[in-house]
C-alpha cells in the first residue's frame, strides 16, 4: 500500500513540476507579446514626429527576431503541455491503481474481521455447550438447590411423577 501511494506521490510532483514549466512559458509567451505591443506603439510614436529609415529598418529586424522566440517559445509551450498530458495520465493510472488495491485491501479486512467474530463466536457458543452438556447438572445449579432438587426427587413417589 505505501508503495503505491509513494509511486502517486511521485507522478503527482512530476505532474506539479510539468505544469509549472508550462506556466512559466505561458508567462513568457505573454510577457513576449507584451513588450513586442509595447515596442510597436514606441514605434508608431517615433515615426509619426518624424522617424528616420533606419528605425524602420531596426523595426523590421526587431519584428523578425520576435516572431522566430515566438514560434520557438509555442513549440517548447506544446511540447510542455504535451508532457504535462503524458505525466497527468500517467499520476490518474497510479492513482486509479492505489484507489482500488485500498479497496481491494478494505475488502478484505473487513472479511477478516467478519470471519475472525464468527470464529469467536462458535468458540464461545462451543464454550458453553460442554459446559452444559459434559458437567453434571448439580454443578450447573449452585449446591444449595442441587441439595434441594435431589430431596424434592426423591421424597416424590414414583407414581405421581407419571
Amino acid at each position: 500500500m505505501r508503495l503505491r501511494q509513494s509511486l502517486e506521490r511521485q507522478e503527482e510532483q512530476k505532474l506539479l513540476a510539468a505544469a509549472s514549466v508550462v506556466a512559466k512559458l505561458r508567462g513568457k509567451l505573454e510577457q513576449l507579446v507584451e513588450s513586442q505591443m509595447e515596442a510597436r506603439r514606441a514605434e508608431f510614436a517615433q515615426l509619426e514626429h518624424g522617424g528616420a529609415a533606419a528605425q524602420l529598418q531596426y523595426a523590421s529586424v526587431c519584428d523578425a527576431a520576435y516572431v522566430r522566440v515566438r514560434k520557438r517559445l509555442r513549440l517548447e509551450l506544446q511540447d510542455a503541455e504535451h508532457k504535462r498530458m503524458e505525466l497527468l495520465a500517467a499520476y490518474q493510472t497510479a492513482r486509479q491503481k492505489r484507489e482500488t488495491l485500498e479497496g481491494l485491501r478494505e475488502r478484505q479486512q473487513q472479511a477478516y474481521e467478519l470471519n475472525a467474530a464468527r470464529r469467536e463466536q462458535q468458540v464461545a457458543d462451543e464454550m458453553f455447550l460442554m459446559r452444559t452438556f459434559a458437567e453434571p447438572h448439580e454443578e450447573i445449579l449452585p449446591s444449595g438447590a442441587a441439595e434441594s432438587a435431589e430431596r424434592l426427587i426423591e421424597a416424590v413417589p414414583a407414581n405421581e411423577t407419571a
